[in-house]
């Protein structure tokens, strides 16, 4: 029987040592890093986030992905900021100021027909007076005859210029401005009313300032926004409440009589409004992401003002003339660019 000699023990002992450490060097390669990076890790990831050198960040999504995902843009509405004022307004029968002035168009023709009239028989006053002081060439009758026809037409066309000052002045102090001139010419709101083709409002405000320009009417019973633009100051006949009332003209076939809610904004600066549907929330504030024209495939988040809601939409003060807005997948922007800023934050 052959003994094991203190070699052969030595060396099998550095053998299942060897083995040993290779045993705990494979089982820790995850720790010390030693095996391979998976092939996945090797694929980078486009970001669809962006960040400038002055830190902006942009969300940037081709035409087709925009698609895709059912984002839509629009052009923000350009209205004026200033003071508000809301009223009451009612539309007006417009069949008498066209009564009026149907009349006074009447009156006018007699005159041009009298005063032509006038004309003639004063000639022939002149002709017979003529022929009279020759000689007694016609006979004094006739000369009396004339002299009163001439006489009988001066008062007529006085009469029918009487008629016509009165209807004139019974269409300023009914219908203001809308009576024209001195001369008959009426403005050009007359001939969209006339055609039934718009409608006649009158609204009253109550306090201090300048009528707004436009007007937005409501129905009681809807929500359709209608816009009136102004024509003048109304006279007192047409007012119905305490205050001013102003006519206003909407392209809006409306039935007469009919009652409606007036809101307007005195102001010279223009801002633009952009639609509920637009605004995200983040951080306790009011955003938007808008788009440059000339970049179509990027969108910018923007701030809004907190106290710029009104009850149609937002005002953006900062817009860009040429800006469009999100008005439709906006909060998948706003979690597309938060998921990489979070992203990045971990890398660091």
């Amino acid at each position: 029987m052959k003994l094991i000699t203190p070699y052969r023990a030595m060396f099998v002992m550095g053998l299942v040592i060897i083995g040993l450490v290779w045993t705990v060097i494979y089982y820790a390669r995850d720790e010390w890093r030693l095996h391979d990076a998976a092939p996945d890790d090797d694929i980078a990831v486009p970001s669809l986030v962006d960040r400038d050198e002055s830190g902006m960040v942009s969300v940037k999504l081709t035409a087709a992905a925009q698609k895709a995902s059912g984002i839509e843009v629009g052009q923000p509405v350009a209205v004026r900021a200033g003071t508000e004022r809301e009223a009451q307004a009612t539309v007006l029968d417009v069949e008498p100021l066209f009564a009026l002035r149907s009349q006074l168009h009447e009156a006018r023709a007699d005159i041009a027909r009298l005063a032509s009239q006038l004309a003639r028989s004063e000639a022939e006053r002149d002709r017979i007076q003529a022929l009279y002081n020759d000689d007694r060439n016609a006979s004094e009758r006739a000369l009396q005859t004339a002299r009163s026809q001439a006489e009988q037409d001066r008062g007529a066309l006085a009469a029918a210029r009487a008629r016509a000052d009165g209807l004139y002045a019974r269409l300023v102090q009914g219908w203001g401005t809308l009576a024209g001139d001195a001369s008959g010419e009426g403005p050009k709101e007359l001939e969209r009313l006339a055609d039934r083709r718009a409608s006649l409002v009158a609204i009253a405000l109550r306090g201090e300032g300048e009528a707004p320009p436009l007007m937005q009417l409501r129905l009681p019973d809807g929500a359709d926004l209608i816009e009136a633009r102004r024509i003048g100051l109304a006279p007192r006949s047409v007012s119905f409440a305490a205050g001013e009332t102003w006519l206003y003209k909407t392209e809006r076939v409306l039935p007469t009589g009919t009652r409606l809610a007036a809101r307007g904004v005195t102001g010279t600066e223009v801002l633009h409004l952009v639609p509920n549907s637009a605004v995200v929330w983040y951080a306790g504030l009011p955003w938007v992401y808008v788009r440059d024209d000339d970049e179509p495939e990027e969108f910018i988040r923007q701030a809004l003002p907190a106290e710029s809601q009104r009850p149609d939409g937002w005002l953006a003060p900062a817009l860009e003339e040429d800006a469009r807005v999100v008005i439709r997948g906006a909060q998948l922007l706003l979690s597309e660019e938060l998921k990489h800023t979070l992203a990045d934050e971990n890398d660091d």
